[in-house]
């Protein structure tokens, strides 16, 4: 009987991995591909750049055509703006604008501080 149950929950662990595994079509990433994605970018919005050797920049996108990008640097020392061609191009990402930890803990607190109050009101109403 354990047997019996414990193939049946292995089977239900492994089914879905096996039926999602094929999904999904691998697409190459030419410079068309580049292009395509960085002409939907918006001028003035802050990217990260990966390029083929390996290396990371932070900068504002400032021009897009059909041979590269032309960004302005984020550093901070000022750098005259760089152009990279779409086939240097590994990875291009908009940097989203995440919480920062700082933010995260100063909410965190607040929620911990208003809890704290409502149970100690609560335990001050229930006083006899």
């Amino acid at each position: 009987m354990k047997r019996y149950i414990s193939s049946i929950v292995m089977m239900c662990l492994l089914a879905p991995a096996v039926a999602l595994a094929g999904q999904g079509i691998a697409v190459e990433r030419t410079p068309a591909y580049w292009y395509a994605y960085a002409d939907k970018l918006p001028i003035g919005a802050t990217v990260r750049v990966r390029t083929i050797d390996g290396k990371r920049h932070t900068a504002v996108l400032s021009l897009v055509d059909r041979d590269g990008i032309t960004v302005e640097m984020k550093t901070r020392v000022p750098e005259p703006a760089r152009r990279f061609p779409y086939d240097q191009i590994q990875q291009l990402e908009l940097k989203g604008k995440g919480a920062s930890m700082a933010k995260a803990a100063a909410v965190g607190g607040a929620i911990g501080a208003g809890t704290f109050m409502v149970l100690m009101a609560m335990l001050v109403a229930s006083w006899d």
